[in-house]
Protein backbone atom coordinates (compact mmCIF):
# COMPACT_ATOMS: atom_id res chain seq x y z
CA UNK A 1 0.00 0.00 0.00
CA UNK A 2 0.99 3.34 -0.21
CA UNK A 3 -1.45 5.94 1.80
CA UNK A 4 -1.23 9.66 0.50
CA UNK A 5 -0.37 11.67 3.73
CA UNK A 6 -3.62 13.85 3.22
CA UNK A 7 -5.61 10.53 4.06
CA UNK A 8 -3.75 9.43 7.10
CA UNK A 9 -4.25 13.06 8.91
CA UNK A 10 -8.08 13.67 7.56
CA UNK A 11 -9.99 13.78 10.76
CA UNK A 12 -12.74 11.25 9.30
CA UNK A 13 -10.80 8.24 10.47
CA UNK A 14 -10.15 9.47 13.72
CA UNK A 15 -13.78 9.94 14.83
CA UNK A 16 -15.41 7.29 16.15
CA UNK A 17 -18.36 6.29 18.75
CA UNK A 18 -16.38 7.98 22.27
CA UNK A 19 -15.31 11.13 20.79
CA UNK A 20 -14.19 13.28 17.48
CA UNK A 21 -10.56 14.17 17.82
CA UNK A 22 -7.56 11.82 17.38
CA UNK A 23 -6.71 9.97 20.37
CA UNK A 24 -3.65 10.60 22.58
CA UNK A 25 -2.09 9.04 25.17
CA UNK A 26 -3.50 10.25 28.50
CA UNK A 27 -2.03 12.77 30.81
CA UNK A 28 -2.54 10.17 33.71
CA UNK A 29 0.07 7.50 32.35
CA UNK A 30 3.33 7.82 34.47
CA UNK A 31 2.39 10.92 36.08
CA UNK A 32 2.30 12.56 32.92
CA UNK A 33 6.14 11.70 32.08
CA UNK A 34 5.94 9.33 29.47
CA UNK A 35 7.49 11.27 26.58
CA UNK A 36 7.85 8.59 23.87
CA UNK A 37 4.82 9.74 22.15
CA UNK A 38 2.30 11.47 22.15
CA UNK A 39 -0.43 9.02 20.32
CA UNK A 40 -1.92 5.86 21.07
CA UNK A 41 -1.85 4.35 17.96
CA UNK A 42 -0.46 5.31 14.46
CA UNK A 43 -0.83 4.12 10.75
CA UNK A 44 2.04 4.11 8.44
CA UNK A 45 1.75 5.41 4.76
CA UNK A 46 2.54 1.34 3.75
CA UNK A 47 -0.36 0.01 5.92
CA UNK A 48 2.18 -0.62 8.77
CA UNK A 49 -0.08 -0.23 12.06
CA UNK A 50 1.93 0.60 15.40
CA UNK A 51 -0.14 0.28 18.65
CA UNK A 52 0.55 0.22 22.41
CA UNK A 53 -0.87 -1.14 25.25
CA UNK A 54 -0.18 0.18 29.00
CA UNK A 55 0.17 -2.58 31.38
CA UNK A 56 3.33 -2.59 33.55
CA UNK A 57 1.97 -5.73 35.62
CA UNK A 58 1.57 -7.89 32.43
CA UNK A 59 3.33 -10.52 31.60
CA UNK A 60 2.22 -10.99 27.77
CA UNK A 61 0.64 -9.02 25.41
CA UNK A 62 -0.24 -9.67 21.67
CA UNK A 63 -2.26 -8.02 19.51
CA UNK A 64 -3.82 -7.82 15.97
CA UNK A 65 -6.23 -9.89 13.92
CA UNK A 66 -6.99 -13.61 13.78
CA UNK A 67 -4.49 -14.41 11.23
CA UNK A 68 -1.67 -12.31 12.59
CA UNK A 69 -1.01 -11.73 16.02
CA UNK A 70 1.87 -10.08 17.30
CA UNK A 71 3.78 -9.79 20.11
CA UNK A 72 4.39 -6.68 21.58
CA UNK A 73 8.00 -5.87 23.42
CA UNK A 74 7.72 -4.28 26.99
CA UNK A 75 9.69 -1.16 27.89
CA UNK A 76 10.78 -0.08 31.44
CA UNK A 77 8.08 1.98 31.95
CA UNK A 78 5.37 -0.72 31.39
CA UNK A 79 4.20 0.13 27.52
CA UNK A 80 3.93 -2.31 25.21
CA UNK A 81 4.02 -1.31 21.85
CA UNK A 82 4.69 -3.10 18.41
CA UNK A 83 4.04 -3.51 14.88
CA UNK A 84 0.82 -5.36 12.92
CA UNK A 85 1.18 -5.35 8.86
CA UNK A 86 -2.51 -4.85 7.22
CA UNK A 87 -1.97 -5.84 3.36
CA UNK A 88 -5.77 -4.60 2.57
CA UNK A 89 -6.86 -1.24 3.15
CA UNK A 90 -10.45 -0.27 5.12
CA UNK A 91 -11.78 -0.75 8.87
CA UNK A 92 -9.80 -3.79 10.41
CA UNK A 93 -10.30 -5.53 13.62
CA UNK A 94 -7.84 -4.91 16.41
CA UNK A 95 -7.13 -7.76 19.38
CA UNK A 96 -5.50 -7.29 22.06
CA UNK A 97 -4.41 -9.97 24.87
CA UNK A 98 -3.00 -10.24 27.97
CA UNK A 99 -1.77 -13.25 29.46
CA UNK A 100 -3.92 -14.84 27.36
CA UNK A 101 -7.31 -12.59 28.20
CA UNK A 102 -8.50 -10.70 25.61
CA UNK A 103 -9.38 -6.65 26.65
CA UNK A 104 -10.62 -3.79 25.34
CA UNK A 105 -7.42 -1.48 24.99
CA UNK A 106 -8.09 2.08 26.08
CA UNK A 107 -5.30 3.48 24.24
CA UNK A 108 -6.96 2.18 20.87
CA UNK A 109 -9.68 3.35 18.71
CA UNK A 110 -12.94 1.86 20.32
CA UNK A 111 -16.31 0.91 19.04
CA UNK A 112 -18.93 -1.52 18.57
CA UNK A 113 -19.28 -4.65 16.52
CA UNK A 114 -20.11 -8.20 17.26
CA UNK A 115 -22.39 -6.97 19.71
CA UNK A 116 -20.17 -5.44 22.73
CA UNK A 117 -17.32 -2.73 22.55
CA UNK A 118 -14.52 -3.54 19.81
CA UNK A 119 -10.84 -2.04 18.92
CA UNK A 120 -10.46 -1.47 15.46
CA UNK A 121 -8.36 0.57 13.15
CA UNK A 122 -8.54 2.52 10.25
CA UNK A 123 -6.09 1.96 7.09
CA UNK A 124 -7.64 4.19 4.62
CA UNK A 125 -8.26 3.42 1.29
CA UNK A 126 -6.74 6.17 -1.41
CA UNK A 127 -9.70 4.84 -3.43
CA UNK A 128 -12.28 6.09 -0.64
CA UNK A 129 -11.72 10.21 -0.83
CA UNK A 130 -15.10 10.26 -0.58
CA UNK A 131 -14.86 9.53 3.16
CA UNK A 132 -13.23 12.31 4.02
CA UNK A 133 -14.17 15.23 6.17
CA UNK A 134 -13.48 18.25 3.67
CA UNK A 135 -14.60 21.72 3.70
CA UNK A 136 -18.31 21.33 2.52
CA UNK A 137 -21.51 22.27 4.34
CA UNK A 138 -22.24 19.63 6.31
CA UNK A 139 -25.44 17.64 7.25
CA UNK A 140 -26.42 16.80 10.97
CA UNK A 141 -26.66 13.77 12.98
CA UNK A 142 -29.35 13.73 15.15
CA UNK A 143 -30.28 10.96 18.08
CA UNK A 144 -34.10 10.51 18.44
CA UNK A 145 -35.83 8.29 20.73
CA UNK A 146 -39.89 7.33 20.18
CA UNK A 147 -41.81 4.20 21.91
CA UNK A 148 -42.69 0.67 20.13
CA UNK A 149 -45.43 -0.67 20.24
CA UNK A 150 -43.66 -3.76 18.73
CA UNK A 151 -40.89 -4.24 21.10
CA UNK A 152 -42.98 -2.88 24.13
CA UNK A 153 -39.85 -0.53 24.67
CA UNK A 154 -38.22 3.08 24.14
CA UNK A 155 -36.29 2.78 20.67
CA UNK A 156 -33.31 5.27 19.82
CA UNK A 157 -32.61 5.81 15.95
CA UNK A 158 -30.33 8.27 14.31
CA UNK A 159 -31.26 10.99 11.59
CA UNK A 160 -28.58 12.60 9.20
CA UNK A 161 -30.36 15.56 7.61
CA UNK A 162 -28.66 17.06 4.90
CA UNK A 163 -27.13 20.74 5.42
CA UNK A 164 -29.84 22.91 3.98
CA UNK A 165 -32.65 20.83 6.17
CA UNK A 166 -31.91 23.39 8.74
CA UNK A 167 -31.92 26.94 6.40
CA UNK A 168 -34.99 26.07 3.51
CA UNK A 169 -37.94 25.65 6.01
CA UNK A 170 -40.17 24.78 2.95
CA UNK A 171 -38.64 21.91 1.64
CA UNK A 172 -39.54 17.90 1.83
CA UNK A 173 -37.05 15.04 1.51
CA UNK A 174 -37.27 11.51 0.80
CA UNK A 175 -35.95 9.26 3.23
CA UNK A 176 -33.67 6.02 3.40
CA UNK A 177 -34.35 3.88 6.15
CA UNK A 178 -30.50 2.23 6.62
CA UNK A 179 -30.03 -1.33 8.31
CA UNK A 180 -26.71 -2.12 9.66
CA UNK A 181 -25.55 -5.52 10.49
CA UNK A 182 -25.75 -8.48 12.43
CA UNK A 183 -23.98 -7.27 16.30
CA UNK A 184 -24.22 -3.83 15.31
CA UNK A 185 -26.28 -1.29 16.34
CA UNK A 186 -27.53 2.23 15.22
CA UNK A 187 -24.79 4.10 15.35
CA UNK A 188 -22.38 1.90 13.03
CA UNK A 189 -23.13 3.76 9.57
CA UNK A 190 -22.65 7.10 11.23
CA UNK A 191 -19.24 5.93 13.34
CA UNK A 192 -18.02 2.86 11.12
CA UNK A 193 -19.33 3.55 7.97
CA UNK A 194 -19.01 7.57 7.73
CA UNK A 195 -22.21 7.60 6.01
CA UNK A 196 -22.48 11.58 6.89
CA UNK A 197 -19.39 12.48 5.53
CA UNK A 198 -20.00 10.49 2.40
CA UNK A 199 -23.29 12.10 1.94
CA UNK A 200 -21.49 15.69 2.71
CA UNK A 201 -19.28 15.28 -0.11
CA UNK A 202 -22.20 13.57 -2.51
CA UNK A 203 -24.26 16.60 -2.15
CA UNK A 204 -21.41 19.16 -2.43
CA UNK A 205 -20.39 17.50 -5.92
CA UNK A 206 -23.91 17.85 -7.07
CA UNK A 207 -24.08 13.76 -7.13
CA UNK A 208 -27.16 12.87 -5.41
CA UNK A 209 -30.56 13.97 -5.01
CA UNK A 210 -30.70 15.71 -1.02
CA UNK A 211 -32.30 13.02 0.85
CA UNK A 212 -33.00 12.36 4.59
CA UNK A 213 -31.10 8.80 6.33
CA UNK A 214 -32.85 7.34 9.09
CA UNK A 215 -30.43 4.57 11.35
CA UNK A 216 -32.47 2.15 13.74
CA UNK A 217 -31.12 -0.93 16.12
CA UNK A 218 -32.15 -4.11 13.98
CA UNK A 219 -31.08 -6.19 17.02
CA UNK A 220 -34.37 -5.72 18.43
CA UNK A 221 -35.03 -6.49 22.60
CA UNK A 222 -38.43 -7.33 23.12
CA UNK A 223 -39.96 -7.27 26.16
CA UNK A 224 -41.16 -10.55 27.23
CA UNK A 225 -43.47 -10.07 30.40
CA UNK A 226 -40.24 -7.81 31.85
CA UNK A 227 -37.51 -9.51 30.71
CA UNK A 228 -35.87 -8.56 27.01
CA UNK A 229 -35.04 -10.84 24.87
CA UNK A 230 -33.01 -10.48 21.70
CA UNK A 231 -35.84 -10.95 18.63
CA UNK A 232 -35.52 -9.14 15.12
CA UNK A 233 -38.13 -11.14 13.53
CA UNK A 234 -40.93 -8.11 13.64
CA UNK A 235 -38.15 -5.67 12.73
CA UNK A 236 -40.01 -4.34 9.39
CA UNK A 237 -42.91 -4.32 11.58
CA UNK A 238 -41.59 -2.10 13.59
CA UNK A 239 -40.08 0.62 11.05
CA UNK A 240 -43.64 0.63 9.30
CA UNK A 241 -45.82 1.05 12.02
CA UNK A 242 -43.49 2.92 14.91
CA UNK A 243 -40.60 4.30 13.26
CA UNK A 244 -41.64 5.64 9.84
CA UNK A 245 -44.48 7.53 11.39
CA UNK A 246 -42.66 8.80 13.84
CA UNK A 247 -40.25 10.52 11.38
CA UNK A 248 -42.95 11.80 9.07
CA UNK A 249 -44.67 13.50 11.66
CA UNK A 250 -41.13 15.04 13.11
CA UNK A 251 -39.01 15.53 9.91
CA UNK A 252 -40.64 17.39 7.06
CA UNK A 253 -40.59 14.37 4.42
CA UNK A 254 -42.10 13.66 1.17
CA UNK A 255 -44.93 10.80 2.24
CA UNK A 256 -45.05 8.50 -0.66
CA UNK A 257 -43.15 5.45 -1.33
CA UNK A 258 -41.19 6.61 -3.94
CA UNK A 259 -39.87 8.65 -1.46
CA UNK A 260 -39.03 5.78 0.89
CA UNK A 261 -36.08 3.54 -0.25
CA UNK A 262 -34.68 0.59 2.47
CA UNK A 263 -31.14 -0.88 2.42
CA UNK A 264 -28.38 -2.33 4.24
CA UNK A 265 -25.79 -4.29 4.73
CA UNK A 266 -25.08 -8.05 5.74
CA UNK A 267 -28.20 -8.99 8.35
CA UNK A 268 -29.71 -5.56 7.63
CA UNK A 269 -29.59 -6.47 3.83
CA UNK A 270 -31.78 -9.40 4.23
CA UNK A 271 -34.18 -7.42 6.71
CA UNK A 272 -34.11 -4.66 3.82
CA UNK A 273 -34.92 -8.06 0.90
CA UNK A 274 -37.61 -9.05 3.51
CA UNK A 275 -39.22 -5.79 3.18
CA UNK A 276 -38.80 -4.66 0.03
CA UNK A 277 -40.73 -8.22 -1.37
CA UNK A 278 -43.62 -8.05 1.26
CA UNK A 279 -43.87 -4.32 1.27
CA UNK A 280 -43.34 -2.62 -1.77
CA UNK A 281 -46.16 -0.57 -1.44
CA UNK A 282 -44.35 1.31 1.47
CA UNK A 283 -40.89 1.57 -0.60
CA UNK A 284 -40.19 1.99 -3.73
CA UNK A 285 -36.43 1.05 -3.89
CA UNK A 286 -33.86 -1.27 -2.06
CA UNK A 287 -30.15 -1.96 -1.93
CA UNK A 288 -29.06 -5.09 -0.48
CA UNK A 289 -25.27 -5.14 0.62
CA UNK A 290 -23.83 -8.29 1.14
CA UNK A 291 -26.82 -10.28 1.45
CA UNK A 292 -29.57 -12.03 -1.06
CA UNK A 293 -33.00 -12.77 -2.20
CA UNK A 294 -32.19 -16.15 -3.39
CA UNK A 295 -34.25 -19.49 -2.10
CA UNK A 296 -31.40 -21.36 -1.71
CA UNK A 297 -29.94 -18.80 1.20
CA UNK A 298 -28.59 -20.65 3.95
CA UNK A 299 -30.10 -19.77 7.47
CA UNK A 300 -33.27 -19.29 6.26
CA UNK A 301 -37.10 -21.19 6.56
CA UNK A 302 -37.18 -22.28 2.92
CA UNK A 303 -41.52 -22.03 3.23
CA UNK A 304 -41.60 -18.38 3.99
CA UNK A 305 -39.12 -17.44 1.58
CA UNK A 306 -40.98 -19.29 -1.47
CA UNK A 307 -43.90 -16.90 -0.39
CA UNK A 308 -41.63 -13.70 -0.09
CA UNK A 309 -40.22 -14.57 -3.70
CA UNK A 310 -44.03 -14.41 -5.20
CA UNK A 311 -43.69 -11.33 -5.73
CA UNK A 312 -41.15 -12.14 -8.31
CA UNK A 313 -43.74 -13.92 -10.92
CA UNK A 314 -44.68 -10.53 -11.53
CA UNK A 315 -41.96 -9.08 -12.95
CA UNK A 316 -43.69 -6.05 -14.73
CA UNK A 317 -45.37 -5.29 -11.80
CA UNK A 318 -41.89 -5.67 -9.34
CA UNK A 319 -39.69 -3.52 -11.61
CA UNK A 320 -42.07 -0.58 -12.37
CA UNK A 321 -42.66 -0.15 -8.40
CA UNK A 322 -39.43 -1.25 -6.95
CA UNK A 323 -36.59 0.93 -8.93
CA UNK A 324 -33.54 0.72 -8.32
CA UNK A 325 -33.60 -2.65 -7.04
CA UNK A 326 -29.51 -2.70 -6.24
CA UNK A 327 -26.96 -5.27 -4.65
CA UNK A 328 -23.65 -5.58 -4.21
CA UNK A 329 -20.39 -7.63 -2.04
CA UNK A 330 -17.22 -7.86 -2.13
CA UNK A 331 -14.95 -10.17 -4.25
CA UNK A 332 -13.52 -12.09 -1.55
CA UNK A 333 -17.04 -12.95 -0.23
CA UNK A 334 -17.52 -16.77 0.96
CA UNK A 335 -20.78 -16.11 -0.17
CA UNK A 336 -20.22 -15.17 -3.58
CA UNK A 337 -21.43 -18.28 -5.63
CA UNK A 338 -25.01 -17.19 -4.09
CA UNK A 339 -24.68 -13.53 -5.22
CA UNK A 340 -24.18 -15.02 -9.10
CA UNK A 341 -26.72 -17.77 -8.26
CA UNK A 342 -28.99 -14.64 -7.65
CA UNK A 343 -28.12 -13.21 -10.82
CA UNK A 344 -29.36 -15.70 -12.60
CA UNK A 345 -32.50 -16.15 -10.86
CA UNK A 346 -33.52 -12.72 -10.71
CA UNK A 347 -32.39 -12.81 -14.92
CA UNK A 348 -34.55 -15.69 -15.54
CA UNK A 349 -37.24 -14.31 -13.78
CA UNK A 350 -36.84 -11.02 -15.34
CA UNK A 351 -36.00 -8.86 -12.70
CA UNK A 352 -34.08 -5.44 -13.52
CA UNK A 353 -31.52 -6.08 -10.62
CA UNK A 354 -28.33 -4.20 -10.09
CA UNK A 355 -25.63 -6.04 -8.90
CA UNK A 356 -21.88 -4.79 -8.45
CA UNK A 357 -18.75 -6.54 -7.06
CA UNK A 358 -16.62 -4.63 -5.00
CA UNK A 359 -12.55 -5.57 -3.86
CA UNK A 360 -13.02 -6.94 -0.19
CA UNK A 361 -14.32 -9.45 2.10
CA UNK A 362 -17.00 -9.20 4.32
CA UNK A 363 -16.41 -5.67 5.38
CA UNK A 364 -16.92 -1.46 5.86
CA UNK A 365 -14.70 -0.97 2.52
CA UNK A 366 -17.43 -3.07 0.30
CA UNK A 367 -20.38 -1.65 2.38
CA UNK A 368 -19.19 2.32 2.21
CA UNK A 369 -18.52 2.11 -1.62
CA UNK A 370 -21.97 0.24 -2.54
CA UNK A 371 -23.64 2.65 -0.33
CA UNK A 372 -21.78 5.26 -2.22
CA UNK A 373 -22.97 4.44 -5.55
CA UNK A 374 -26.80 3.61 -4.31
CA UNK A 375 -27.21 6.94 -3.05
CA UNK A 376 -26.16 8.37 -6.34
CA UNK A 377 -29.31 6.17 -8.21
CA UNK A 378 -31.90 7.02 -5.21
CA UNK A 379 -35.05 9.44 -5.60
CA UNK A 380 -33.88 10.56 -8.71
CA UNK A 381 -37.72 10.95 -10.44
CA UNK A 382 -39.39 12.58 -7.87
Amino acid sequence: MNIPESFLTNQTFDSRAIGFNRQLLPTMIMGGTYKDTNIGYKVMPDGKVWVCLYGPTANEVTAGYPENMVNLEKDEAGMWSGTIQYDEPGLKQLIFYVDGVRIINPLAPIGYGWGYGINYIEVPDPEQDYLLIKDVPHGTVSREYFFSKITGEWECCYVYTPPKYRDDLDTKYPVLYLQHGGGENETCWIDLGKTNFSMDNLLAEGKIVPFIIVMNNAMMQVNNDGNPRLDNSRYNDMIIEDCIPFIESHYRVISDKKARAIAGLSMGSLLSGEMIMQHYDVFGSAGLFTGYTYPKMPGREPRSQAEQLKCFDDAETFNREVNPFFGAIGDHEVSLPLFEQEREYCKEKGINYIQKIYPGYHEWRVWRAAFHDYAQMLFRDI
